[in-house]
């Protein structure tokens, strides 16, 4: 078999659609997880290449660094997963993003994923979807020691719209969310990707949120309201999702403080003044997205977005999962 010399893959980043929050360790392993999470062709792409006339390491993400031994790089991520994999010179890793870090679709494990699925292409060494989330969620939790679920290795390595199951011993078992055509038309054109222009470290809010007396409560209350989205998003019942995220929002923001503040709640309010039937900050809060449902009057809620300076993101479901785009 040739060997390769370089590849590019692209990873999808994630928003989540019900149940979020039940997939992280300290829930789950007591209560038992399950969310509803979809992969969106937002991507994060990964350059990986052998070099071949000298040893250095070569890295390109928003900064540079060339370097002669993996201690002497200053990305944690990459030089944790190119000492995981041995990788000890010649080799140069670039990444590039549609997305900004820090706004809650999953940045940091787009990153992993993606790259651990580089590495193992360039050397041909096959790996199934599942493995790669796997591993991916072993070096993100396990070697580096961030605080956060399963949802986003999953649904990176997969892709599409996924139910996440965890039981108590935290084994996850995916089942893909199989929508007809005209139901996934309908819901890309109803849920709206808004930006807050807030940029917050998810690990933080997670490590509060533990530290909640309440929080087992209220994610049961999330997880039932996920479970009850699986059938307003197999049938394309935007009003009851649109209720069903609005209650989902409410439950979440009594939480911990760290979740929502004063211009958050302001901003969500002011969404759906604009016509939304409801909506909620994606993954751990504080800043980021809201993904908002909006069902009849969207014409007028994307002119109130533009009127009111906020960012929108016209986004469709990626069915790719990780992939790579060129060899």
């Amino acid at each position: 078999m040739t060997m390769r010399k370089h590849l590019i893959v692209s990873t999808p980043y994630r928003i989540s659609l019900g149940g979020g929050g039940t997939d992280l360790p300290f829930y789950a392993s007591q209560r038992e997880g399950f969310l509803i999470t979809a992969a969106i062709d937002e991507y994060l792409t990964v350059l990986v290449a052998k070099r071949t006339l000298d040893k250095k390491i070569f890295l390109q993400y928003s900064n540079t660094e060339m370097v002669d031994a993996i201690d002497q790089i200053n990305h944690s991520i990459l030089k944790e997963l190119l000492r995981y994999y041995k990788i000890t010179e010649a080799f140069q890793v670039a990444t590039f993003s549609t997305m900004p870090t820090q706004t809650g679709l999953g940045a940091s494990s787009t990153l992993i994923v993606g790259l651990i699925n580089a590495i193992h292409k360039l050397n041909n060494i096959p790996i199934s979807r599942i493995k790669l989330a796997e591993e991916a969620f072993k070096f993100e939790r396990e070697i580096l020691g961030l605080a956060g679920g399963f949802q986003d290795q999953y649904i990176a390595a997969l892709g599409g719209i996924q139910i996440l199951e965890i039981d108590k011993n935290l084994q996850v078992n995916t089942k893909p969310l199989n929508l007809e055509k005209k139901i996934i038309n309908k819901l890309q054109n109803s849920l709206f990707l808004v930006h807050t222009g807030i940029q917050r470290n998810s690990e933080k809010i997670i490590e509060g949120i533990q530290k909640e007396l309440d929080a087992f409560d209220a994610y049961d209350q999330i997880k039932e309201i996920g479970k009850s989205s699986v059938d307003y998003l197999e049938s394309g019942d935007i009003q009851k999702l649109g209720h069903a995220m609005d209650n989902h929002w409410k439950v979440k923001q009594r939480m911990t403080k760290s979740i929502s503040n004063s211009v958050i709640d302001n901003m969500y309010l002011e969404l759906k003044s604009f016509g939304a039937l409801g909506g909620k900050v994606i993954g751990a809060g504080g800043g980021g997205f809201f993904l908002m449902v909006v069902d009849e009057n969207k014409k007028e809620f994307i002119q109130k977005i533009a009127d009111h300076n906020y960012s929108l993101v016209n986004f469709s479901f990626d069915f790719n999962g990780s992939h790579v785009i060129a060899n």
